[in-house]
């Protein structure tokens, strides 16, 4: 799988929502907002990896 798994936006939309299940099913509430915070940042990678995908499609 390599390299690719990283350029997968699904990939990292998975993570976002295993982070939010995490979040969702800590105690603390510092834990929930970092594991939160971490789910966004997740979110906007998938963005990001929608976008270079997009660049490359037109580019072909």
């Amino acid at each position: 799988m390599g390299i690719e798994r990283y350029r997968n936006p699904k990939y990292w939309r998975m993570r976002a929502k295993e982070f939010r299940a995490k979040a969702d099913n800590a105690e603390h509430q510092q834990t929930k907002q970092t594991l939160r915070n971490a789910a966004k940042s997740y979110d906007e990678l998938a963005k990001r990896a929608e976008q270079i995908r997009i660049v490359q499609e037109a580019a072909e």
